[in-house]
């Protein structure tokens, strides 16, 4: 049964490969760069004010390359800039008077067009107040349309509180002359620096999700999955703890994930192949592969 796992996962890499693929794990050494986009509260109405470049120290996002990590928090620079002006700080309550969206991108250029893409990473801390909500994405800005997203928002979802993240798009959906962008953006008031202690942030490290690397990766037999191939519940068998676990196919993208189960209904699954990651209370990740007929 091992050897026809591993050979229906070889013919689907084999087959894959018949098409480029771009896939990509965070990484601190691209070529990140920002952009802010600053509306009004929603008391005032919500509506939109403005969007402009951004350095990555303004937006407050900052890249650790020798921990290869992303530290992405509220923004403080326009309450820091402005304390004493009623644009950025309501001057009676001496809060933020304004609610920016902190983009954080990589734009990998006209070579990514025409090709699948899938971006992933770790979630590795968060600290992050409730106030606040940090999402990842993939889009393709239109230059014929105002530079709308072409995906129309359907690859910008929120990011998990902990454990791995992975967002894909084919390449149909990346056609020539699209701008594309993949990165995540911090939403919420512009904040007094002197909360940045209490407001925290997220941490973002390289995944271990990504298909490329870890089909045939070796790991510890820790962690174990029954049976093989599956039809309906998927047992989980451990001699660790299992204290969550992700389901992603083989393009990267999250299907299912639960905590402290070693039964899963994996029913709804389109037949194929999956990858089932599973955080160990040691603080160890395993990547286990099934087939689900």
């Amino acid at each position: 049964m091992t050897k026809l796992i591993t050979s229906f996962a070889l013919c689907v890499f084999a087959f894959s490969n018949l098409f480029a693929q771009n896939n990509v794990q965070f990484s601190a050494t691209d070529s990140w760069i920002a952009y802010m986009n600053v509306s009004q509260l929603p008391a005032n109405g919500g509506n939109y004010e403005f969007g402009s470049a951004w350095a990555l120290g303004d937006v407050k996002s900052t890249l650790d390359v020798a921990a290869n990590a992303l530290m992405l928090y509220p923004n403080f620079s326009t309450y820091a800039n402005g304390p004493t002006d009623p644009y950025w700080v309501d001057q009676t309550t001496l809060e933020g008077n304004k609610v920016m969206e902190a983009i954080t991108f990589v734009e990998p250029g006209a070579s990514y067009n025409n090709n699948d893409l899938s971006f992933s990473g770790d979630v590795v801390a968060n600290t992050l107040d409730n106030a606040y909500t940090v999402y990842f994405f993939i889009k393709a800005l239109d230059p014929n349309n105002g530079y709308a997203d072409a995906l129309g928002g359907s690859k910008v979802f929120e990011l998990p509180a902990s454990g791995a993240f992975s967002v894909s798009a084919t390449a149909a959906e990346l056609a020539t002359g699209l701008v594309i962008q993949y990165g995540f953006y911090v939403l919420g008031v512009n904040a007094n620096p002197a909360n940045e202690s209490a407001l925290g942030n997220v941490t973002i490290g390289e995944g271990t999700t990504n298909t490329s690397t870890n089909i045939f990766e070796e790991v510890e037999n820790l962690v174990s999955v029954s049976p093989n191939p599956v039809m309906n519940r998927l047992s989980i068998n451990s001699t660790s703890n299992v204290v969550s676990y992700d389901i992603v196919n083989l393009s990267g993208q999250l299907i299912l994930s639960g905590k402290n189960e070693n039964i899963v209904d994996v029913s709804t699954l389109t037949p194929g192949m999956y990858l089932l990651a599973a955080q160990l209370e040691e603080g160890k990740r395993q990547i286990i592969k099934f087939l689900k007929e």
